[in-house]
């Protein structure tokens, strides 16, 4: 004798941010949600972004190669299913931007979207010198020293690494991946100001789950318009 089935768990149609492809999801069910405390609980960054990534592939129906999920698909989609799994509210504590107490504010997850815009993937920093560019996979930012440096500038040229696919010059196209991390390193720290801002401004494009927030400040009264970003302020 076999156990029942305890749930018909219900559909949901979201899209994939970066390929506006229409997909099927569920909620995260109790092994899912296991899944994920063990990873928070870890407090280990790679962790929890492989909890969050098995967690969001676990719950999509049909073919879908999650190694080439970008890290705004992966915050998107989990964002889509967590508010169709625990509610679709989240209570925020923002500080007032002018006396800095702290607001409890409620947030619609239904309300955040993700706009991708189509971006030049090629960046020129030379004469005849351009660099192939893509927005990198959430799996390889978890992978990746992003996952774990905390200085911003860090991160930034942890960002870069994953984000230049190959450096093009007129008579060759050579794959960043193939060359030694010191050498990359050496060719991203010679560069000028002006040629190192055209790759800073590639990799502040790529998207990021945002959402613009308005509250009232319960301590002074101040109009607050902030914008909360990433999946961690949304959790």
């Amino acid at each position: 004798m076999s156990l029942p089935k305890l749930n018909n768990v219900p559909k949901y149609k979201t899209i994939i941010p970066s390929t506006n492809q229409e997909i099927d999801f569920r909620p995260f069910l109790v092994r899912e949600e296991k899944i994920l405390l063990i990873g928070l609980e870890s407090q280990d960054p790679v962790q929890i972004a492989t909890s969050i990534l098995d967690t969001v592939v676990s719950c999509l129906y049909g073919e879908i190669d999650s190694n080439k999920l970008t890290s705004y698909d992966i915050e998107y989609l989990f964002l889509k299913i967590r508010s169709k799994s625990v509610g679709e509210t989240s209570n925020l504590v923002l500080k007032c931007s002018s006396c800095e107490a702290e607001n409890e504010v409620s947030v619609n997850l239904e309300d955040i979207t993700m706009e991708v815009k189509i971006t030049n993937n090629t960046v020129e920093i030379a004469d005849d010198i351009s660099l192939e560019m893509t927005h990198p996979t959430f799996k390889q930012i978890s992978n990746s020293d992003a996952a774990i440096e905390t200085s911003p500038t860090n991160q930034v040229f942890a960002l870069i690494k994953e984000s230049v696919v190959a450096v093009l010059t007129n008579d060759e196209r050579i794959v960043v991946k193939d060359i030694d991390k010191k050498e990359f390193q050496d060719f991203i720290e010679s560069m000028t100001q002006d040629q190192f801002s055209k790759i800073r401004a590639y990799i502040e494009s790529i998207p990021k789950l945002s959402h613009e927030v308005k509250f009232d400040c319960v301590k002074c009264n101040e109009n607050n318009n902030l914008t909360v970003e990433g999946l961690q302020s949304f959790l």
